[in-house]
């Protein structure tokens, strides 16, 4: 499995702190700021111009779209259905069911786990 992660995330002190604990963990990130480019970039994994991540982290709430879309776009994608893909959020697990049907492999509150923390985390999923 890929070490690489792909963070969606329209915060950039928040892009460069979870950098600084991947990097220190040994992870790889990209991270995008626009839904739309990720949605892009996941349609790019299907038709085999872009390799395959080994994990999603993904806002709800970005400036174009929303980490639902993105989300259910990995989850219904032949070639991303497989990665993993944890919701990083501030909103509670309630807001999210009552998105969509379609479930993260993780939810994670943004306030409850520190970027070590999700560090490893991250890390013990992509073994």
């Amino acid at each position: 499995m890929s070490k690489k992660v792909i963070l969606i995330e329209d915060n950039p002190d928040i892009i460069e702190v979870y950098k600084m604990a991947f990097k220190s963990s040994g992870i790889d990130v990209k991270s995008i700021i626009w839904g739309r480019e990720a949605i892009k970039m996941i349609q790019d994994i299907q038709a085999g111009k872009v390799e395959k991540p080994g994990l999603f982290l993904i806002d709800l709430i970005l400036p174009d779209i929303s980490g639902m879309e993105i989300l259910k776009e990995a989850k219904t994608t032949e070639a991303t259905k497989d990665i993993p893909a944890f919701i990083l959020s501030n909103y509670t697990s309630q807001d999210l069911k009552a998105a969509d049907h379609i479930v993260p492999d993780k939810f994670i509150l943004k306030t409850s786990i520190t970027p070590t923390e999700l560090a490893k985390l991250v890390k013990e999923t992509l073994k």
